[in-house]
């Protein structure tokens, strides 16, 4: 179950990244913008571990039930990524540029 730890550590990394915006907030703005984009690199590379090995995982399932949960599992690590990358973005461009509401 190689897929579920990875996608586990990638959901961890959210609620990290959520946490870390939220102390942030009052942050220097180049090192708020430094470590945003740090973070978001870290985000793109862990999340396409995870997704490999979920993909990996799928191509291996031979039952429907199981091939149906790694496909779940595809959509909530799609979903979480996208969350991650919006919220590291939005840190990146309002460190930057303080007039964006």
């Amino acid at each position: 179950m190689d897929a579920v730890k990875w996608t586990l550590y990638a959901i961890l990394y959210l609620i990290g990244v959520l946490t870390l915006g939220l102390l942030l907030m009052g942050a220097e703005k180049m090192a708020a913008a430094a470590l945003d984009l740090v973070f978001l690199v870290i985000a793109v590379v862990l999340f396409r571990l995870a997704l490999k090995d979920v993909s990996a995982a799928l191509d291996i399932a031979s039952e429907d039930r199981e091939r149906a949960e790694y496909r779940m599992m595809q959509v909530i690590l799609i979903a979480t990524f996208l969350i991650a990358a919006g919220v590291l973005g939005y840190g990146f461009l309002k460190a930057l540029f303080p007039f964006i509401p």
